[in-house]
C-alpha cells in the first residue's frame, strides 16, 4: 500500500470519530457548546482505552443486493460471515468465496497480521482526530425535542484541515441529536456543503451533497452502538481505492462477547471447523473423477 493510500480520507472513520466524540456528553445546559464538545473527545479517549467487543447481524445493501452477515468484534479486528443473499442461502459459488475467505484467515497469519495492522492504524486516525474535533466545527443549541437535545454544526472557518480525512470532516454541516438521560449520541446526519478536493483535484474530489446518517442504540447502561449507518458520496476517486462511495448497513441483535477475543476464538464461533476444512478442493475433485472412471 503506497503512503497516499495509507492517506484516504475514510468515510466510514470520520462517522465513527463523531459518534466516539459525542457519546460521552455531560450536562447541555449553559455550558459553552464548545467546551462540552472538548471534555467529550477526553471522555472519549479515556473509554477508547477499554476493550468493549460486540457480535451483531449485519444486513448490507447494495444497488443489486442485500447481504445478511453475522459479525464479531476482535482485538485483532471485526470478523464476519455471510448468512444470506436477497433472502435465501448463499448460492455455492458465494459460499465457497466466504468459507476460503475464513480458511485464509484461520490458516494465514499473515492475513490475521494484516487486518490486525488495519484497525490499529485506523484507531489511531480516530484518536488523532478526536484530540482536534472541538476545534472543527462550530456547535449551535436548537433546544429540546422529546428526550432528546438537537444541536446544528458547521466548519469552524478558523480551523485549518491538516489531513484527508480532517479536509472531509470539516466540509460537514449538520445536525445531531443527544439522548438527555445518559448524554448519548442518538443521530448524526451530516451533509458536504462544499466540494472537497484532495491534491488540488489531481488526486481525487468529493462533490458537494455527499451525505453521511447515523443512529445509535443503548445497548446497556452507559455503552451504545451503532444501529444504522448510512454514506452517499459522488466524486473522482481515481487513486481512492478504498473509499466507500455508498455505503447503507443496518445492525441488530447485539450481543456482547469477551474483551479477550481474538480472530481465532471468533472464528470457531462463527462456524465450526469442520465445516470449513470439509470443503472440497480441485485436488479432491479430480481424483474422485478418477476414481469413478477407474469403476
Amino acid at each position: 500500500m503506497t503512503m497516499l493510500q495509507n492517506s484516504i480520507p475514510d468515510c466510514r472513520l470520520v462517522a465513527l470519530v463523531i459518534f466516539c466524540a459525542l457519546s460521552a456528553f455531560s450536562q447541555l445546559s449553559a455550558q459553552n457548546p464548545n467546551q462540552l464538545m472538548t471534555d467529550a473527545c477526553e471522555n472519549e479517549l479515556r473509554q477508547r482505552e477499554q476493550t468493549v467487543l460486540w457480535t451483531s447481524q449485519v444486513e448490507h445493501r447494495t444497488a443489486e443486493h442485500v447481504y445478511r452477515k453475522e459479525e464479531i468484534d476482535t482485538v485483532d479486528g471485526p470478523v464476519h460471515r455471510l448468512l444470506s443473499v436477497d433472502g435465501h442461502e448463499p448460492s455455492p459459488s458465494e459460499r465457497k468465496q466466504d468459507d476460503d475467505r475464513l480458511r485464509d484467515l484461520r490458516e494465514n497469519p499473515k492475513a490475521r497480521l494484516t487486518l490486525k495492522k488495519s484497525r490499529e492504524a485506523q484507531e489511531k486516525k480516530v484518536d488523532d482526530l478526536l484530540r482536534v474535533l472541538p476545534n472543527v466545527f462550530l456547535f449551535e443549541d436548537q433546544g429540546k425535542r422529546g428526550g432528546l437535545e438537537r444541536l446544528a454544526f458547521h466548519p469552524n472557518p478558523a480551523y485549518k484541515p491538516a489531513t484527508y480525512e480532517e479536509m472531509a470532516l470539516h466540509a460537514l454541516s449538520g445536525v445531531i441529536l443527544i439522548d438527555l438521560t445518559e448524554k448519548r449520541l442518538a443521530r448524526f446526519s451530516g451533509t458536504l456543503t462544499q466540494p472537497v478536493s484532495f491534491g488540488h483535484g489531481l488526486l481525487g474530489r468529493l462533490n458537494k451533497g455527499g451525505l453521511i446518517e447515523v443512529n445509535r442504540v443503548r445497548l446497556s447502561p452507559g455503552l451504545w452502538g451503532t444501529s444504522s449507518f448510512r454514506t452517499d458520496f459522488d466524486g473522482r476517486f481515481a487513486i481512492f481505492k478504498n473509499i466507500s462511495k455508498h455505503l447503507d448497513e443496518t445492525r441488530h441483535q447485539f450481543e456482547p462477547v469477551p474483551p479477550d477475543t481474538n480472530m481465532q476464538r471468533a472464528l470457531g464461533r462463527l462456524v465450526p471447523e469442520s465445516a470449513i476444512f470439509s470443503q472440497p478442493t480441485q485436488g479432491d475433485i479430480e481424483r474422485s473423477h478418477e476414481s469413478e472412471k477407474a469403476f
